[in-house]
Protein backbone atom coordinates (compact mmCIF):
# COMPACT_ATOMS: atom_id res chain seq x y z
CA UNK A 1 0.00 0.00 0.00
CA UNK A 2 1.37 3.43 -0.95
CA UNK A 3 1.37 6.54 1.17
CA UNK A 4 -1.96 8.42 1.38
CA UNK A 5 -1.88 11.75 -0.45
CA UNK A 6 -1.68 14.71 1.92
CA UNK A 7 -2.79 18.17 0.77
CA UNK A 8 -1.25 21.15 2.56
CA UNK A 9 -2.44 24.71 1.95
CA UNK A 10 -0.27 27.69 2.90
CA UNK A 11 -2.30 30.93 3.15
CA UNK A 12 -0.06 33.98 3.22
CA UNK A 13 0.05 37.74 2.97
CA UNK A 14 3.18 39.89 3.26
CA UNK A 15 5.01 37.30 5.33
CA UNK A 16 8.08 36.98 3.15
CA UNK A 17 10.28 37.08 6.22
CA UNK A 18 8.82 33.73 7.31
CA UNK A 19 7.46 32.15 4.12
CA UNK A 20 10.63 30.45 2.87
CA UNK A 21 11.20 28.69 6.18
CA UNK A 22 7.57 27.54 6.20
CA UNK A 23 7.72 26.13 2.67
CA UNK A 24 11.00 24.35 3.35
CA UNK A 25 9.58 22.77 6.50
CA UNK A 26 6.93 21.18 4.26
CA UNK A 27 9.04 20.38 1.19
CA UNK A 28 11.87 18.91 3.26
CA UNK A 29 9.51 16.33 4.71
CA UNK A 30 10.40 14.39 1.53
CA UNK A 31 6.91 12.96 1.54
CA UNK A 32 6.30 11.44 -1.89
CA UNK A 33 2.52 11.90 -1.86
CA UNK A 34 2.50 15.60 -0.93
CA UNK A 35 0.24 18.10 -2.66
CA UNK A 36 1.26 21.65 -1.77
CA UNK A 37 -0.73 24.81 -2.47
CA UNK A 38 0.16 28.44 -1.72
CA UNK A 39 -2.60 31.07 -1.67
CA UNK A 40 -1.02 34.49 -1.36
CA UNK A 41 -3.23 37.53 -0.89
CA UNK A 42 -1.35 39.79 -3.31
CA UNK A 43 1.73 40.45 -1.18
CA UNK A 44 3.83 43.53 -1.86
CA UNK A 45 6.97 42.16 -0.21
CA UNK A 46 9.25 39.38 -1.52
CA UNK A 47 6.67 36.61 -1.10
CA UNK A 48 6.10 35.97 -4.83
CA UNK A 49 9.84 35.75 -5.42
CA UNK A 50 10.06 33.09 -2.71
CA UNK A 51 7.07 31.16 -4.09
CA UNK A 52 8.61 31.11 -7.58
CA UNK A 53 11.87 29.86 -6.11
CA UNK A 54 10.08 26.70 -4.95
CA UNK A 55 7.26 26.40 -7.50
CA UNK A 56 8.59 23.07 -8.81
CA UNK A 57 7.44 21.64 -5.49
CA UNK A 58 4.10 23.45 -5.51
CA UNK A 59 1.02 21.94 -7.17
CA UNK A 60 -0.71 25.33 -7.53
CA UNK A 61 -0.19 28.87 -6.32
CA UNK A 62 -1.67 32.30 -6.76
CA UNK A 63 -0.91 35.82 -5.64
CA UNK A 64 -3.99 38.01 -5.81
CA UNK A 65 -6.11 40.13 -3.53
CA UNK A 66 -8.50 38.12 -1.37
CA UNK A 67 -10.92 38.70 1.50
CA UNK A 68 -8.62 37.19 4.10
CA UNK A 69 -7.23 33.94 5.38
CA UNK A 70 -10.47 31.97 5.14
CA UNK A 71 -10.90 32.69 1.42
CA UNK A 72 -7.23 31.90 0.83
CA UNK A 73 -7.62 28.52 2.54
CA UNK A 74 -10.69 27.73 0.46
CA UNK A 75 -8.85 28.48 -2.78
CA UNK A 76 -6.52 25.63 -1.95
CA UNK A 77 -9.22 23.37 -0.51
CA UNK A 78 -11.28 23.35 -3.70
CA UNK A 79 -8.23 22.11 -5.64
CA UNK A 80 -7.07 19.58 -3.06
CA UNK A 81 -7.24 15.91 -4.04
CA UNK A 82 -5.51 14.42 -0.99
CA UNK A 83 -7.03 11.93 1.41
CA UNK A 84 -5.73 14.04 4.29
CA UNK A 85 -5.76 17.84 4.46
CA UNK A 86 -4.51 20.70 6.60
CA UNK A 87 -3.37 24.29 6.27
CA UNK A 88 -0.15 25.73 7.66
CA UNK A 89 0.03 29.50 8.06
CA UNK A 90 3.05 31.11 6.50
CA UNK A 91 4.63 31.97 9.84
CA UNK A 92 4.37 28.42 11.25
CA UNK A 93 6.35 25.26 10.49
CA UNK A 94 5.84 21.54 10.14
CA UNK A 95 7.95 19.49 12.53
CA UNK A 96 10.49 17.09 11.04
CA UNK A 97 8.93 13.81 9.96
CA UNK A 98 5.37 14.97 10.68
CA UNK A 99 3.80 13.85 7.39
CA UNK A 100 5.16 10.29 7.57
CA UNK A 101 3.87 9.98 11.12
CA UNK A 102 0.47 11.34 10.13
CA UNK A 103 0.23 8.90 7.22
CA UNK A 104 1.07 5.97 9.49
CA UNK A 105 -1.55 6.98 12.04
CA UNK A 106 -4.33 7.42 9.50
CA UNK A 107 -3.48 4.13 7.81
CA UNK A 108 -3.95 2.23 11.08
CA UNK A 109 -6.88 4.05 12.68
CA UNK A 110 -10.60 3.17 12.37
CA UNK A 111 -12.59 4.58 9.48
CA UNK A 112 -14.65 6.83 11.77
CA UNK A 113 -11.55 8.89 12.61
CA UNK A 114 -11.90 12.40 11.20
CA UNK A 115 -9.10 14.31 12.91
CA UNK A 116 -5.73 13.43 14.42
CA UNK A 117 -4.04 16.09 16.52
CA UNK A 118 -0.65 16.16 18.17
CA UNK A 119 1.50 18.69 19.97
CA UNK A 120 3.20 21.85 18.82
CA UNK A 121 6.44 23.62 19.71
CA UNK A 122 5.86 27.24 20.73
CA UNK A 123 8.75 29.47 19.75
CA UNK A 124 9.68 33.07 19.09
CA UNK A 125 12.58 34.86 17.43
CA UNK A 126 14.91 34.15 20.33
CA UNK A 127 14.18 30.63 21.51
CA UNK A 128 11.93 27.63 21.86
CA UNK A 129 9.48 28.37 24.66
CA UNK A 130 7.90 24.98 25.33
CA UNK A 131 5.99 22.05 23.88
CA UNK A 132 2.23 22.52 24.00
CA UNK A 133 -0.18 19.57 24.02
CA UNK A 134 -3.37 21.53 24.43
CA UNK A 135 -5.79 20.37 27.09
CA UNK A 136 -5.21 17.14 28.96
CA UNK A 137 -8.79 16.01 28.36
CA UNK A 138 -9.52 16.57 24.64
CA UNK A 139 -13.05 15.19 24.99
CA UNK A 140 -16.06 15.60 22.71
CA UNK A 141 -17.30 18.30 25.08
CA UNK A 142 -14.05 20.19 24.79
CA UNK A 143 -14.01 19.93 20.99
CA UNK A 144 -17.57 21.28 20.74
CA UNK A 145 -16.89 24.20 23.10
CA UNK A 146 -13.66 25.47 21.53
CA UNK A 147 -10.28 24.30 20.25
CA UNK A 148 -8.45 21.92 22.57
CA UNK A 149 -5.31 21.67 20.41
CA UNK A 150 -3.13 23.64 18.04
CA UNK A 151 -4.54 24.00 14.50
CA UNK A 152 -1.27 23.39 12.60
CA UNK A 153 -0.98 20.03 14.38
CA UNK A 154 -4.49 18.87 13.45
CA UNK A 155 -4.83 16.82 10.25
CA UNK A 156 -8.23 16.06 8.75
CA UNK A 157 -9.59 13.20 6.67
CA UNK A 158 -10.74 14.88 3.46
CA UNK A 159 -13.93 12.83 3.11
CA UNK A 160 -15.15 14.19 6.45
CA UNK A 161 -14.04 17.69 5.53
CA UNK A 162 -16.15 17.38 2.38
CA UNK A 163 -19.04 15.90 4.37
CA UNK A 164 -19.37 19.01 6.54
CA UNK A 165 -19.31 21.47 3.67
CA UNK A 166 -15.89 21.18 2.03
CA UNK A 167 -14.72 24.64 3.00
CA UNK A 168 -14.04 26.91 5.95
CA UNK A 169 -16.52 29.65 6.78
CA UNK A 170 -15.43 32.83 5.01
CA UNK A 171 -17.59 35.04 7.25
CA UNK A 172 -15.23 34.15 10.09
CA UNK A 173 -11.68 35.54 10.11
CA UNK A 174 -10.58 34.35 13.55
CA UNK A 175 -12.75 31.34 14.35
CA UNK A 176 -12.94 29.50 11.04
CA UNK A 177 -10.90 26.62 12.48
CA UNK A 178 -13.13 26.20 15.54
CA UNK A 179 -16.19 26.34 13.29
CA UNK A 180 -14.72 23.56 11.14
CA UNK A 181 -13.70 21.39 14.10
CA UNK A 182 -17.06 21.58 15.84
CA UNK A 183 -18.75 20.52 12.60
CA UNK A 184 -16.27 17.66 12.22
CA UNK A 185 -16.92 16.63 15.84
CA UNK A 186 -20.57 16.11 14.88
CA UNK A 187 -19.72 13.46 12.26
CA UNK A 188 -16.40 11.87 13.21
CA UNK A 189 -14.03 11.08 16.06
CA UNK A 190 -10.91 12.98 17.08
CA UNK A 191 -7.77 11.12 18.10
CA UNK A 192 -5.04 12.80 20.18
CA UNK A 193 -1.50 11.43 19.76
CA UNK A 194 1.79 12.10 21.55
CA UNK A 195 3.81 13.38 18.60
CA UNK A 196 4.91 16.91 17.77
CA UNK A 197 3.53 17.83 14.34
CA UNK A 198 4.17 21.57 14.09
CA UNK A 199 6.04 24.58 15.36
CA UNK A 200 3.90 27.60 16.23
CA UNK A 201 5.63 30.97 15.93
CA UNK A 202 4.70 33.66 18.44
CA UNK A 203 5.41 37.16 17.14
CA UNK A 204 3.78 40.55 17.53
CA UNK A 205 2.36 40.67 13.98
CA UNK A 206 0.53 37.33 14.10
CA UNK A 207 -3.25 37.39 14.44
CA UNK A 208 -3.14 35.20 17.53
CA UNK A 209 -0.91 37.72 19.32
CA UNK A 210 -2.19 41.02 17.88
CA UNK A 211 -5.93 40.26 17.83
CA UNK A 212 -6.54 37.93 20.76
CA UNK A 213 -9.75 39.69 21.77
CA UNK A 214 -11.28 39.12 18.32
CA UNK A 215 -10.91 35.34 18.50
CA UNK A 216 -13.39 34.94 21.35
CA UNK A 217 -16.00 36.96 19.46
CA UNK A 218 -15.88 34.46 16.60
CA UNK A 219 -15.75 31.51 18.98
CA UNK A 220 -18.84 32.74 20.80
CA UNK A 221 -20.76 33.20 17.54
CA UNK A 222 -19.77 29.72 16.38
CA UNK A 223 -20.90 28.24 19.69
CA UNK A 224 -24.27 30.00 19.50
CA UNK A 225 -24.73 28.73 15.95
CA UNK A 226 -23.77 25.20 17.03
CA UNK A 227 -26.44 25.25 19.75
CA UNK A 228 -29.03 26.41 17.22
CA UNK A 229 -28.09 23.67 14.77
CA UNK A 230 -28.24 20.98 17.45
CA UNK A 231 -31.49 22.38 18.95
CA UNK A 232 -29.83 22.97 22.32
CA UNK A 233 -32.35 25.64 23.26
CA UNK A 234 -31.68 25.23 27.00
CA UNK A 235 -28.07 26.36 26.51
CA UNK A 236 -29.17 29.30 24.37
CA UNK A 237 -31.65 30.41 27.05
CA UNK A 238 -29.00 30.05 29.74
CA UNK A 239 -26.51 32.20 27.82
CA UNK A 240 -29.10 34.83 27.00
CA UNK A 241 -30.22 35.09 30.62
CA UNK A 242 -26.70 35.75 31.87
CA UNK A 243 -26.60 39.01 29.88
CA UNK A 244 -22.93 38.44 29.06
CA UNK A 245 -23.39 37.51 25.41
CA UNK A 246 -23.96 40.25 22.87
CA UNK A 247 -27.11 40.42 20.79
CA UNK A 248 -24.90 40.21 17.69
CA UNK A 249 -23.52 36.87 18.84
CA UNK A 250 -26.95 35.58 19.89
CA UNK A 251 -28.34 36.36 16.42
CA UNK A 252 -25.54 34.57 14.53
CA UNK A 253 -26.51 31.42 12.67
CA UNK A 254 -24.66 29.37 10.07
CA UNK A 255 -26.89 26.39 9.22
CA UNK A 256 -25.43 22.92 8.91
CA UNK A 257 -25.92 21.51 5.42
CA UNK A 258 -25.19 17.95 6.55
CA UNK A 259 -26.75 15.39 8.91
CA UNK A 260 -25.07 15.14 12.30
CA UNK A 261 -24.25 11.73 13.76
CA UNK A 262 -26.63 11.44 16.71
CA UNK A 263 -24.74 8.42 18.04
CA UNK A 264 -21.63 10.55 18.48
CA UNK A 265 -23.57 13.37 20.16
CA UNK A 266 -25.77 11.16 22.33
CA UNK A 267 -23.28 10.96 25.17
CA UNK A 268 -22.28 14.62 25.17
CA UNK A 269 -22.58 16.41 28.53
CA UNK A 270 -24.20 19.71 27.55
CA UNK A 271 -23.58 21.29 30.94
CA UNK A 272 -19.87 20.61 30.66
CA UNK A 273 -19.83 22.02 27.11
CA UNK A 274 -21.40 25.22 28.43
CA UNK A 275 -18.87 25.27 31.29
CA UNK A 276 -15.97 25.12 28.85
CA UNK A 277 -17.47 27.90 26.74
CA UNK A 278 -17.86 30.09 29.82
CA UNK A 279 -14.22 29.37 30.71
CA UNK A 280 -13.09 30.65 27.31
CA UNK A 281 -15.22 33.78 27.72
CA UNK A 282 -13.88 34.26 31.24
CA UNK A 283 -10.20 34.04 30.23
CA UNK A 284 -10.78 36.42 27.33
CA UNK A 285 -12.56 39.00 29.50
CA UNK A 286 -9.75 38.84 32.05
CA UNK A 287 -6.93 39.25 29.54
CA UNK A 288 -8.69 42.01 27.60
CA UNK A 289 -9.10 44.05 30.79
CA UNK A 290 -12.90 43.75 31.09
CA UNK A 291 -12.82 43.03 34.81
CA UNK A 292 -16.54 43.67 35.30
CA UNK A 293 -17.43 40.94 32.82
CA UNK A 294 -14.70 38.66 34.18
CA UNK A 295 -16.06 38.96 37.73
CA UNK A 296 -19.60 38.26 36.52
CA UNK A 297 -18.36 35.14 34.74
CA UNK A 298 -16.36 34.12 37.81
CA UNK A 299 -19.58 34.27 39.81
CA UNK A 300 -21.35 32.10 37.22
CA UNK A 301 -18.54 29.55 37.18
CA UNK A 302 -18.36 29.26 40.95
CA UNK A 303 -22.11 29.06 41.58
CA UNK A 304 -23.42 27.03 38.65
CA UNK A 305 -20.70 24.40 38.20
CA UNK A 306 -18.92 21.89 40.40
CA UNK A 307 -15.81 22.74 42.39
CA UNK A 308 -14.15 19.67 40.84
CA UNK A 309 -14.58 21.04 37.32
CA UNK A 310 -13.18 24.40 38.41
CA UNK A 311 -10.23 22.86 40.22
CA UNK A 312 -9.25 20.80 37.18
CA UNK A 313 -9.59 23.57 34.61
CA UNK A 314 -6.35 25.10 33.36
CA UNK A 315 -5.81 28.70 34.58
CA UNK A 316 -9.35 29.24 35.89
CA UNK A 317 -8.73 28.95 39.67
CA UNK A 318 -5.66 31.16 39.40
CA UNK A 319 -7.52 33.86 37.48
CA UNK A 320 -10.44 33.81 39.94
CA UNK A 321 -7.96 34.42 42.76
CA UNK A 322 -6.15 37.16 40.83
CA UNK A 323 -9.42 39.05 40.40
CA UNK A 324 -9.35 39.58 44.16
CA UNK A 325 -6.06 41.50 43.92
CA UNK A 326 -5.74 45.32 43.85
CA UNK A 327 -6.20 46.71 40.35
CA UNK A 328 -2.62 48.06 39.83
CA UNK A 329 -1.07 44.70 40.68
CA UNK A 330 -3.62 42.91 38.52
CA UNK A 331 -2.70 45.07 35.51
CA UNK A 332 0.96 44.14 35.86
CA UNK A 333 0.14 40.43 36.02
CA UNK A 334 -2.01 40.67 32.90
CA UNK A 335 0.73 42.44 30.94
CA UNK A 336 3.15 39.66 31.80
CA UNK A 337 0.59 37.01 30.89
CA UNK A 338 -0.29 38.44 27.48
CA UNK A 339 3.35 39.00 26.58
CA UNK A 340 4.27 35.34 26.80
CA UNK A 341 1.13 33.33 26.34
CA UNK A 342 -1.56 32.89 23.73
CA UNK A 343 -4.51 31.20 25.38
CA UNK A 344 -6.21 30.34 22.06
CA UNK A 345 -3.30 28.28 20.74
CA UNK A 346 -3.95 25.59 23.32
Amino acid sequence: MGFPKISIIVPSYNQGQFLEETLLSIINQNYSALELFVADGGSTDNSVEIIKKYEQHIAWWVSEKDKGQSEAINKGVKRATGEIINWICSDDLLADGALHKIAEYFTNLPDDTGVIHGGTVLFNEKKILRNDWGYADPSLERNLAGIAFSQPSAFIVKKYFDMVGGQVNETLHYGMDYDLYCRLACVSKFVPVKDIFSKYRLHTLSKSMADQDKFIGDWNRVFISLCKNLKWDDLLIEMKNTLIVSEQALSYYSPFNFPVDRKILAGADKKKILFYQYCYLFKSAYLSGDRKKARKLASILTTKFTTEWLANEKHIPQIINRLKLPEPLLKILIRVKTAYQNIFSR
